[in-house]
């Protein structure tokens, strides 16, 4: 019997709790639409947040906070509709690895905009996430007798939410400069249920709120799950570099996207796909676990 590291045990089970909480969501898509989905699970985290604050007690907030933080309110609300909207688009087995591409977009945001560097490693790393992604999101496929290229769109979009949370890292890094942790948290979730509300507002399609009817404990089910990965995550980065409890994350998610796409929707296993999940955890383990 393996002993496993307390810290490595916690990781782990931390990624599989992302996993699941992924896999809810999923099954959360076809009962509501992108924008409902956004403010469903959302909401029942304010509360959580609000105890948080009002634990730490620390409500500070100055005037240099409001430029990062809305425009981080802005992302978050993009990201979290493209994300739902991906899972009605495409696979799960070819959507949710996608997300790999976070620490690659983090690194090159970083040298645009933080004058970081990316050694030969990152690079090859990144290299290899891009082929990884590449291969996930497209096929060839035989029209009138000539080879084609299709794209997932699904893909694309879980691509477009991967920038816009790594944008936000750096978002978010500048607005807690000038605003405690609780208060920023509060603000996010706050302000992503509201952005929810008002493009379902502007839609004409409040009624869409009420698609939670049948499946309030789902919902429930996937914010706790979300909030017990969240907080074994955090167990974990205490004992552990980051860049293991994120490639974990991410490796644990990519195999696991494959075997949820097979066992509870029908998706096929291709070959293709099992080389492009290795592919982007290998590049993401180049990006972030530190050479020794």
């Amino acid at each position: 019997m393996i002993a496993w590291p307390p810290a490595l045990a916690v990781a782990l089970a931390a990624a599989f709790g992302w996993a699941v909480f992924d896999l809810l969501r999923r099954f959360l898509t076809p009962r509501m639409s992108a924008w409902a989905l956004v403010v469903w699970v959302t909401v029942p985290a304010l509360p959580l947040v609000a105890v948080w604050a009002w634990r730490e007690g620390d409500w500070r907030i100055e005037g240099g906070y409001f430029a990062p933080g809305l425009a981080s309110v802005a992302l978050n609300v993009a990201a979290n509709f493209a994300y739902f909207k991906s899972f009605q688009l495409s696979p799960i087995s070819v959507t949710l690895p996608m997300l790999s591409l976070t620490p690659v977009f983090s690194s090159l945001l970083g040298v645009l905009f933080l004058a970081e560097s990316v050694g030969p490693r990152a690079g090859g790393g990144i290299f290899l996430v891009v082929a990884g992604a590449f291969a996930l999101s497209t096929s060839l496929s035989r029209i009138a007798g000539r080879r084609r290229l299709g794209v997932e769109t699904g893909s694309l979009v879980m691509g477009f939410v991967a920038l816009c949370w790594s944008a936000t890292l750096l978002l978010d890094k500048l607005a807690l400069g000038h605003a405690s942790a609780p208060v920023h948290a509060l603000v996010l979730f706050a302000g992503t249920a509201a952005g929810a509300c008002v493009a379902l507002a502007a839609s004409g399609r409040l009624h869409d709120l009420g698609g939670v009817r049948g499946s309030a404990g789902l919902v429930v089910l996937s914010v706790s799950c979300g909030a017990l990965a969240l907080g074994g995550q955090l167990v974990a980065i205490q004992s552990l570099q980051i860049g293991l409890v994120e490639t974990l994350k991410r490796g644990v998610g990519g195999v696991l996207a494959v075997v949820w796409g097979r066992a509870f929707f029908g998706e096929p296993i291709l070959l293709r796909r099992v080389v492009a999940v290795a592919l982007l955890v290998l590049g993401v383990a180049l990006i972030l676990v530190p050479a020794r």
